[in-house]
């Protein structure tokens, strides 16, 4: 006697699906379902998007998704633009650039008290 394989929804289209993905415990709870079901359809449409768009999450560096050259200087882009041609290949990408800020701070010498030994202030 065999065992009937279980049947899911597909979260993406809703066709019936026998795969099914369970999530950690951690996730599970955040999102409060334990898992979720893809078709092989939606599955290979999604990897394939992912694939194409070759997306560069949060790098230090400039990368052309076409050619994946690193752009030797991209402080010349301002945060405002939204596309950037390649100097390479000439293909038009979009970019998405954030400048992250660091202080450095330090006490002025010359605010310093007379005699003052670089001990406690």
């Amino acid at each position: 006697m065999s065992e009937e394989a279980k049947v899911y929804t597909c979260s993406v289209c809703g066709k019936p699906t026998p795969n099914y993905h369970e999530w950690s415990p951690s996730v599970a709870a955040i999102l409060g379902e334990q898992g979720s079901s893809t078709c092989d359809e939606c599955f290979r449409k999604a990897q394939i998007s992912y694939k194409w768009e070759n997306e560069q999450f949060a790098e230090e560096r400039l990368i052309c998704p076409y050619c994946e050259i690193s752009i030797s200087d991209p402080w010349e882009y301002e945060e405002a633009e939204d596309e950037i041609e390649c100097p390479a290949c000439g293909r038009a990408f979009e970019v998405e650039i954030t400048t992250v800020r660091t202080y450095r701070t330090r006490r002025r010498m010359e605010d310093m008290p007379d005699g003052w030994d670089g001990g406690s202030f």
